[in-house]
């Protein structure tokens, strides 16, 4: 199958759902939708402005707030949380192909005698007391986590729960700031979800399928591909079967040397597809489904995004946690919020526009004023971003000196 690089920018973006494209996910129901829809939302617990999942589901869900994905995951627990693409909210009902996931880790996990002897201690008091976090241990003592360097500075209880969770023998049942509450699988997951068994094909096959519809359009040098375990060229084989069988087919993109894949349940979609008729901007959160894989970004957007928070400072090109812009079916540029919650500002400390016209800035301006009502704060212009050295510019570096907002209250 022949497309050009517009269709798949069409396909892509629609997929997305986002509500400046036109979303009809609304409220609780919206989220719900929404976990679902996209097959996997990552977690990630860095807040500058707001973490990644919330972002994700604001930019998807009208009347989003983040206490209706608490409810979907800790009251209704229609989801749950576990490693996808990475530590994920998935839709509950793919717990039964995840559990096999966790047997294979419990399988190859062989722990030291310290780290048995406090999962042990873990496991009893959730058994006898319920729910509980690592703060509420006391032992005291310390052991070496992997990003210790070797010394042990990690209470043992929480290293256990780390390893317990991913070898599905406890389950993330609440949230309380950036600490978790953990309990037993049967507590938190239903019963007839806990009782059914797949086999490792049903698992593999799943898993390589899911990932397919989540990506939309996916290749195979990501090294995510096919969110399995399995050496990657067991991978590819399985790949081809499915083309064999018309479950999935090989899409050419006009202009671009990587092959590319679509599952055949999206054809609809990608034969249909149409540049999005919007006005409105998306900032995209740095781990959103739609910038997963940055090759692909690459290739069909031509936009080039790193997320540069594990760059040292002084070799950033942008800032900390800059996010991609999306108008229409372009990436227009990048912007950095920054919330100042003790001053009730969202702060826009940088905006690099690829496209810097005014319709672009009236956009980006009713994007970041949605954006600071949603976190109840008032935007702001960091004003020390204008005249030389300005971090506030269009990509060609033409300042924006003292234009700022202007009388439309657009940047």
């Amino acid at each position: 199958m022949q497309i050009t690089r517009e269709q798949a920018r069409s396909f892509l973006i629609g997929r997305q759902q986002f509500r400046a494209c036109g979303s009809a996910w609304i409220g609780q129901e919206g989220v719900a939708q929404a976990i679902r829809h996209l097959g996997a939302v990552q977690i990630d617990p860095i807040k500058v402005f707001e973490r990644n999942h919330h972002q994700v589901l604001f930019n998807r869900v009208a009347g989003y707030r983040p206490a209706m994905l608490d409810e979907e995951l800790y009251v209704k627990k229609s989801s749950f949380e576990y490693f996808c693409n990475a530590l994920c909210v998935l839709p509950m009902e793919e717990y039964p192909y995840f559990a096999y996931k966790m047997h294979l880790q419990r399988e190859k996990h062989r722990p030291a005698p310290e780290e048995k002897q406090a999962a042990d201690r873990v496991l009893r008091r959730l058994k006898d007391d319920g729910a509980s976090t690592a703060r509420e241990f006391a032992s005291g003592e310390k052991v070496s986590g992997w990003w210790d360097g070797g010394e042990k500075k990690t209470k043992a209880e929480k290293a256990a729960l780390d390893v317990l969770h991913y070898t599905g023998q406890v389950m993330i049942t609440a949230r309380e700031g950036l600490l978790r509450r953990y309990d037993l699988p049967h507590r938190v997951v239903p019963s007839h979800l806990l009782q059914r068994e797949v086999s490792e094909a049903e698992y593999r096959l799943y898993m390589l399928e899911k990932f397919l519809v989540a990506y939309g359009l996916s290749q195979t040098s990501l090294f995510r591909f096919g969110w399995s375990e399995a050496p990657k060229v067991e991978i590819k084989r399985l790949l081809q079967d499915l083309v064999r069988a018309d479950r999935v087919v090989p899409v050419h993109i006009e202009g671009v040397k990587r092959q590319y894949y679509c599952h055949t349940s999206l054809l609809p979609e990608l034969t249909d597809s149409r540049p999005p008729q919007t006005d409105g901007a998306t900032f995209i959160a740095p781990l959103d489904n739609l910038v997963w894989d940055r090759d692909r970004l690459e290739d069909i957007f031509g936009f080039a995004y790193r997320w540069e928070v594990y760059v040292p400072e002084a070799k950033r090109k942008y800032g900390y946690y800059v996010l991609p812009v999306l108008f229409g079916d372009e990436f227009v540029g990048r912007v950095e919020l920054k919330a100042e919650r003790e001053r009730g500002v969202l702060k826009v400390s940088g905006l690099w526009l690829e496209k810097d016209t005014t319709t672009v800035r009236e956009a980006v301006a009713a994007a970041t004023a949605a954006t600071a009502a949603y976190l109840g704060l008032r935007e702001e212009l960091d004003r020390r971003a204008d005249g030389a050295g300005s971090r506030v510019h269009a990509d060609d570096r033409t300042h924006l000196g003292d234009r700022g907002f202007d009388a439309k209250g657009s940047f």
